[in-house]
């Protein structure tokens, strides 16, 4: 395991089966402080992990492992954790990104507002796991990009990490997932036009830029988010703890 440093911080892990996974801590926070680190790891598919990636992983302190997935790349491209005795597996299946592709939605910021609106107790079933969470947890979809990037995001404008920070944490995926780009094509479902698919295929900065005019502008944040879509005080207190470090 080889892992890439960025901004001083090593962030981004080069792992054998997986091309996506990286540590969302060492950002500059609120009040001074800094994101975690060891504590949140964002990730693509973890099907085609090997032993050595799995123990790079466990290493790290990963002691739970969320899957953003939906039952049909569940039953495809098996989570290496799914029933594993190292860490506690749970699947919360978000929307599949490329299915959203219907007319109201014709962008990958167009999805990410729909989510925020209609996907509250999914979103909601995902941060209280974590906020039971012992040890670091690692989140994953597909291409660790659309579903991955907006559960990251809401972590990272909860800690208060700066705007642009979080534009550019989720931008960083397109050239991570370069080397396994026709992969990904390949996946395209058959009722979603080659050409309409290409535009899901990037992350590119207005995408996540367009989230956060709409969190902020709709519900006035991550913090105030959480309490719309039904998450406890006690409960966004432990995310915060769990974010935030002296």
């Amino acid at each position: 395991m080889t892992i890439i440093s960025t901004e001083g911080f090593k962030r981004l892990l080069r792992l054998e089966g997986a091309y996506n996974v990286r540590d969302i801590g060492g950002y500059a926070a609120a009040e001074g402080l800094a994101v975690q680190k060891g504590r949140f790891l964002r990730a693509d598919g973890l099907h085609r992990l090997t032993d050595r990636d799995q123990d790079a992983i466990i290493g790290l302190g990963v002691r739970t492992v969320i899957d953003l997935r939906h039952a049909r790349e569940l039953a495809e491209k098996r989570n290496v954790f799914h029933n594993s005795e190292r860490a506690s597996y749970y699947n919360v299946s978000l929307i599949n990104p490329a299915a959203a592709a219907h007319v109201s939605i014709r962008s990958l910021g167009d999805m990410y507002v729909s989510m925020l609106d209609h996907c509250g107790p999914l979103l909601r079933e995902v941060f209280e796991r974590m906020a039971e969470a012992e040890g670091g947890v690692l989140f994953h979809c597909a291409a660790g990009k659309d579903r991955t990037g907006v559960v990251a995001a809401l972590l990272l404008d909860l800690a208060g990490v700066e705007r642009s920070v979080i534009v550019a944490d989720y931008a960083e995926t397109e050239a991570n997932l370069a080397p396994i780009m026709d992969e990904i094509r390949q996946d395209r479902p058959e009722q979603i036009p080659a050409e309409m698919y290409e535009l899901f295929l990037g992350s590119a900065p207005s995408n996540m830029e367009q989230m956060l005019d709409h969190l902020h502008g709709k519900f006035g944040g991550a913090e105030r988010y959480f309490a719309q879509i039904g998450l406890s005080g006690d409960q966004v207190a432990a995310l915060k703890r769990m974010l935030l470090q002296p």
